[in-house]
């Protein structure tokens, strides 16, 4: 588990909340499909006091989030067969992360999870193990998953936030002037990284059109439709409304 791999070392880690689901469950909302629409919305959730009640069971189980606003774009479908509405994802396996969250929501808008790692995706496409993944244009770029994928369905489901993650039992050792240093510096990285991603957003799509993918533009609210079942099923209903409220949203 990850607090074992960082307890007591100098090391942060990239995670997500779906992964810190597994110490606090309800910080694995912030991984739920359409729960923030973009960055600026997900700054204002991890802004609100039952956030920050959640990095402070975190830190009672020794883990210190560093800053949670880490960003990577928008998580769509991407697969060999044009699909425009949650009716067609019927069948469809496709690659989660293996958190629940993940889990959860794609099931609830058609497609069948199967989870293995992001490593093992593109040759269990080309294989037809799985038919299917959803990641955002970063990692499909960088992964050339445009050689084994023909069509982008552009549902943009998930807004990836990442945080950075480590052992308490070494962060409560630095000095308070370290500690400020240090949180300050990766909350400002953080800004300015998902700044540049926003940014690059255009470009990275243009990269995969001229490499042959189709993008097929979606009515989101079909795919926020059919995602209510998830947070029905996690028992997320009404936390996601308290927490627009507290938000703002």
């Amino acid at each position: 588990m990850i607090d074992q791999a960082i307890a007591g070392i100098g090391v942060a880690i990239l995670s997500d909340a779906g992964r810190m689901s597994n110490y606090v469950k309800d910080i694995g909302i912030f991984n739920m499909a359409y729960f923030v629409d973009n960055y600026d919305a997900g700054l204002k959730v991890i802004n609100t006091a039952t956030f920050k009640k959640w990095t402070d069971e975190l830190v009672d189980q020794g883990l210190r989030i560093l800053c949670f606003n880490y960003y990577d774009g928008a998580r769509s479908f991407m697969q060999n067969k044009e699909i425009k509405t949650p009716a067609d994802l019927k069948g469809v396996v496709t690659r989660t992360p293996g958190a629940a969250p993940y889990n959860a929501s794609i099931k609830a808008m058609g497609a069948t999870p199967y989870n293995i790692a992001w490593s093992e995706v593109y040759n269990a496409i080309q294989t037809k193990m799985i038919d299917a993944c959803e990641v955002q244009y970063t990692s499909a770029v960088s992964t050339h998953i445009y050689e084994v994928c023909k069509y982008v369905t552009k549902t943009e489901h998930i807004n990836l936030f990442n945080c950075l993650v480590c052992g308490e039992a070494w962060f409560s050792k630095l000095p308070d002037e370290y500690k400020k240093i240090i949180l300050e510096a990766c909350y400002n990285n953080g800004v300015a990284n998902a700044r540049q991603i926003e940014a690059a957003q255009a470009d990275l799509e243009k990269v995969l059109i001229d490499n042959g993918m189709t993008i097929t533009q979606v009515d989101k609210n079909e795919f926020k439709k059919a995602a209510e079942a998830a947070y029905a099923e996690l028992g997320w209903t009404d936390l996601r409304k308290a927490i627009y409220g507290e938000a703002g949203l």
